[in-house]
């Protein structure tokens, strides 16, 4: 991992990536691809050390409210959060000044940020999004070695339930003759139910296989 200091951290439709690169080593992840200009190796994580002082400065002066989002590039609780914390900084300061926030992620390490996730929730909206692939445990663990196993994120799911937290579940991507059974499926969508999900979502294969992703996948 490496510091940089970064230009900004808010982008137009209020997003942000608090981190740029990634350990979790899921085969098919797209943010690999040469197309994102990552001048580092993907493993090496970028610590963006001024992002929250940016992140203050911008929201001071929001005039609108809005729903702020992270994790589309890279999951915001990879094992170096225990040791900078950027994404409860950011929930922190998105509760500071009533803003909602939604997030992606793999990890059940979000749930150290339960107390904030409930604290914004009741007083904006806060909406959590979980990424679930393989209702095969020993499949999870080939094609998505670094991360939270799916029984754990699904237990992580009822909590936040339990919480009055909105969940959502991306159930993507779908692998041709690796998690494509209707089996495979047909698991994760119980899996749903019993967590109690507010959505699914699931946007065709959701392989994009581009340069950089391809040679790795």
């Amino acid at each position: 991992m490496h510091l940089k200091k970064v230009k900004g951290i808010l982008s137009s439709s209020n997003g942000m990536n608090l981190y740029r690169g990634c350990t979790h080593g899921c085969i098919y992840c797209d943010s690999r691809s040469k197309c994102y200009h990552m001048e580092h190796a993907f493993e090496d994580v970028e610590i963006k050390e001024n992002a929250i002082d940016l992140l203050e400065n911008t929201l001071k002066r929001k005039r609108l409210k809005c729903m702020l989002n992270t994790g589309s590039m890279t999951d915001p609780y990879l094992p170096l959060e225990d040791e900078f914390g950027s994404i409860r900084k950011a929930l922190s300061l998105a509760y500071k000044y009533g803003f909602g926030f939604t997030l992606i992620t793999k990890s059940n390490r979000v749930l150290k940020d339960l107390d904030l996730l409930k604290a914004i929730n009741n007083k904006t909206k806060c909406v959590v999004q979980m990424t679930l692939t393989t209702y095969d445990e020993d499949l999870c663990k080939k094609i998505e070695p670094n991360v939270s196993t799916t029984k754990e994120r699904v237990e992580a799911l009822k909590k936040l339930n339990e919480a009055g937290i909105p969940t959502v579940v991306w159930l993507c991507p779908i692998l041709p003759f690796i998690n494509d059974t209707e089996e495979n499926i047909k698991g994760i969508l119980n899996y749903c139910i019993e967590a109690k999900v507010y959505g699914v979502i699931c946007f065709g294969m959701g392989l994009t296989l581009r340069e950089g992703n391809r040679e790795y996948f």
